[in-house]
Protein backbone atom coordinates (compact mmCIF):
# COMPACT_ATOMS: atom_id res chain seq x y z
CA UNK A 1 0.00 0.00 0.00
CA UNK A 2 1.48 3.45 -0.71
CA UNK A 3 0.36 6.38 1.26
CA UNK A 4 0.24 9.61 -0.03
CA UNK A 5 0.53 12.86 2.12
CA UNK A 6 -1.06 15.23 -0.05
CA UNK A 7 -2.11 17.56 2.27
CA UNK A 8 0.60 19.11 3.28
CA UNK A 9 2.20 20.71 0.61
CA UNK A 10 6.15 21.29 1.82
CA UNK A 11 7.34 17.59 2.41
CA UNK A 12 10.36 17.86 -0.57
CA UNK A 13 12.98 15.57 0.37
CA UNK A 14 15.34 19.30 0.04
CA UNK A 15 13.01 21.04 2.87
CA UNK A 16 13.15 17.40 4.83
CA UNK A 17 17.28 17.15 4.37
CA UNK A 18 17.70 21.07 4.86
CA UNK A 19 17.51 20.75 8.24
CA UNK A 20 20.96 19.05 10.49
CA UNK A 21 18.71 18.80 13.65
CA UNK A 22 15.53 17.08 11.46
CA UNK A 23 18.53 14.76 10.02
CA UNK A 24 19.38 13.84 13.64
CA UNK A 25 15.82 13.08 14.61
CA UNK A 26 15.03 10.77 12.20
CA UNK A 27 18.38 8.80 12.57
CA UNK A 28 17.15 8.73 16.24
CA UNK A 29 13.77 7.47 15.51
CA UNK A 30 15.00 5.21 12.25
CA UNK A 31 17.45 3.38 15.23
CA UNK A 32 14.80 3.19 18.05
CA UNK A 33 11.31 3.37 16.08
CA UNK A 34 9.64 5.09 19.05
CA UNK A 35 11.17 7.42 21.72
CA UNK A 36 9.12 10.14 24.23
CA UNK A 37 10.10 14.17 22.86
CA UNK A 38 12.38 14.42 25.77
CA UNK A 39 14.69 11.91 25.31
CA UNK A 40 14.55 12.40 21.47
CA UNK A 41 16.03 16.11 22.17
CA UNK A 42 18.68 14.29 24.62
CA UNK A 43 19.86 11.69 22.26
CA UNK A 44 19.49 14.14 19.32
CA UNK A 45 21.12 16.95 21.39
CA UNK A 46 19.01 19.61 20.48
CA UNK A 47 16.41 21.91 23.13
CA UNK A 48 12.88 20.41 23.62
CA UNK A 49 11.36 23.52 21.88
CA UNK A 50 13.35 22.83 18.39
CA UNK A 51 12.87 19.33 18.81
CA UNK A 52 9.01 20.12 19.07
CA UNK A 53 9.21 22.07 15.64
CA UNK A 54 11.08 19.34 13.99
CA UNK A 55 8.76 16.50 14.91
CA UNK A 56 5.79 18.42 14.43
CA UNK A 57 7.44 18.87 10.54
CA UNK A 58 7.96 15.53 10.53
CA UNK A 59 4.75 14.35 11.67
CA UNK A 60 3.41 16.55 8.58
CA UNK A 61 5.61 14.94 5.91
CA UNK A 62 4.28 11.53 7.53
CA UNK A 63 7.61 10.46 8.37
CA UNK A 64 6.22 9.96 11.90
CA UNK A 65 3.49 9.92 14.02
CA UNK A 66 2.41 11.40 17.74
CA UNK A 67 0.81 9.35 20.30
CA UNK A 68 -0.38 10.78 23.37
CA UNK A 69 -0.26 9.12 26.94
CA UNK A 70 -1.55 12.01 29.23
CA UNK A 71 1.53 14.32 29.20
CA UNK A 72 3.31 11.86 27.70
CA UNK A 73 3.97 12.41 24.33
CA UNK A 74 5.73 9.67 22.11
CA UNK A 75 7.01 9.79 18.66
CA UNK A 76 7.17 6.51 16.31
CA UNK A 77 9.04 6.36 12.66
CA UNK A 78 6.36 5.40 10.87
CA UNK A 79 8.20 2.82 8.53
CA UNK A 80 4.89 1.84 7.04
CA UNK A 81 5.39 4.92 4.75
CA UNK A 82 6.73 4.55 1.65
CA UNK A 83 8.73 7.94 1.87
CA UNK A 84 10.00 6.74 5.50
CA UNK A 85 10.71 3.50 4.24
CA UNK A 86 13.17 4.76 1.66
CA UNK A 87 15.37 7.31 4.54
CA UNK A 88 15.54 4.14 6.96
CA UNK A 89 16.90 2.15 4.11
CA UNK A 90 19.45 5.20 2.78
CA UNK A 91 20.52 5.68 6.83
CA UNK A 92 21.22 1.81 7.06
CA UNK A 93 23.28 1.52 4.21
CA UNK A 94 25.20 4.63 5.15
CA UNK A 95 25.92 3.15 8.90
CA UNK A 96 26.88 -0.16 6.88
CA UNK A 97 29.50 1.61 4.62
CA UNK A 98 30.99 3.35 7.63
CA UNK A 99 30.99 0.49 9.14
CA UNK A 100 32.54 -1.39 6.66
CA UNK A 101 35.06 1.45 6.04
CA UNK A 102 36.51 1.06 9.84
CA UNK A 103 36.43 -2.74 9.85
CA UNK A 104 38.47 -2.81 6.78
CA UNK A 105 41.01 0.46 8.07
CA UNK A 106 41.81 -1.12 11.24
CA UNK A 107 42.14 -4.48 8.90
CA UNK A 108 45.23 -1.84 7.10
CA UNK A 109 46.47 -0.87 10.48
CA UNK A 110 46.90 -3.98 12.02
CA UNK A 111 48.49 -5.90 8.71
CA UNK A 112 50.92 -2.58 8.97
CA UNK A 113 51.64 -3.85 12.38
CA UNK A 114 52.17 -7.35 11.76
CA UNK A 115 56.37 -7.99 11.37
CA UNK A 116 57.27 -8.40 7.60
CA UNK A 117 58.58 -11.89 7.31
CA UNK A 118 61.56 -12.31 4.95
CA UNK A 119 62.08 -15.36 2.60
CA UNK A 120 65.48 -17.05 2.81
CA UNK A 121 66.34 -19.01 -0.33
CA UNK A 122 68.43 -21.64 0.88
Amino acid sequence: MIERTDTFEDDSLEKIFSSKGRIKIVKVLVEEEELNISEIAKRANLNYSTTNQHLDFLEKAGLVQEKIFGRIRIYRFRAENIKAQAIKNLFEIWKSTKTEREYFKREQIIQSDMPKKSITYG
